[in-house]
């Protein structure tokens, strides 16, 4: 039975800082409340090839309770293991080059070919993210990745295992200084505002959507109140990052998804 939600008043946003994730006063102080409509989408996909790259995207269980999401292309594969308690564990691969990122409650690891660097989450850590960056510094696998991310259609991007991914692209964009992010993630973004069509409750879709309409309004206001202190943004940023990703979590363990088990 399929569930339409008519329309949904989401924050708009816009990043103008090179290398942060800050808007000028003017522009956080002009934020308002804009109602946005889209088609209805199928977000309970779990199974997929994109038709715009023939990508494989793949969601499925883990025995412990965990979802893990696996992406395909060519020599590139992306695999990404989610607990219920919104720590991960990505493994992305291209060839030669392997970068890891692992979360574990305030603690962000990333590793590239044997080298390492950690980020704190709840406090300022300037030296924790430019060693961050030093380690994704030319990484391959990285640049396969997001490139490969920008070429995935909206409809593979608003599937389960592609709001995934598209959050681990935003993620290694935050770290890497890259100011798109959240032009892509603002109102209109295909995840953001798809009509799910699910076999389940609609209390699923509604709890995912007003969750990241209220995170997206907390992340303006967090960048808004830490503006004159370097480092808070880019931390704001990531809060946003992990606050929508435990709510897909929530959002694929509520739906009762059939998901085929590792």
């Amino acid at each position: 039975m399929g569930v339409r939600v008519s329309g949904v008043c989401l924050m708009g946003w816009i990043l103008t800082a090179s290398g942060a994730v800050a808007g000028s006063p003017d522009v956080i102080a002009s934020l308002t409340p804009r109602c946005v409509q889209a088609p209805e989408q199928r977000l309970e996909r779990t199974e997929l090839v994109d038709p715009e790259t023939g990508a494989e995207l793949r969601l499925t269980g883990r025995g412990n309770g965990a979802v893990q999401t696996v992406l395909r292309w060519q020599d590139l594969e992306l695999r990404k293991v989610t607990q219920a308690s919104g720590d991960f564990n990505v493994r992305l691969a291209w060839r030669q080059d392997l970068v890891v990122l692992v979360r574990t409650g305030d603690r962000l690891r990333v590793s590239r070919n044997g080298v390492s660097a950690a980020f704190a989450l709840n406090r300022t850590d300037e030296d924790g993210l430019d060693q961050v960056q030093q380690v994704l510094a030319g990484s391959r696998a990285t640049r396969q990745f997001r490139a490969l991310r920008a070429r995935l259609s909206a409809d593979s991007l608003a599937s389960a295992p592609g709001v995934s991914i598209d959050l681990t692209d935003a993620l290694l964009g935050i770290l890497q200084g890259d100011r798109a992010i959240f032009e892509r993630h603002a109102p209109g973004s295909p995840w953001r505002v798809s009509r799910a069509s699910l076999r389940t409750r609609a209390s699923c879709y509604q709890e995912w959507e007003a969750e990241i309409v209220a995170a997206w309004a907390d992340l303006a206001q967090c960048c808004e109140d830490v503006k004159w202190y370097p480092g808070m943004q880019e931390l704001c940023a990531l809060t946003w990052t992990l606050r929508v990703e435990s709510a897909w979590f929530r959002f694929i363990a509520c739906s009762a998804f059939p998901l085929k088990v590792e």
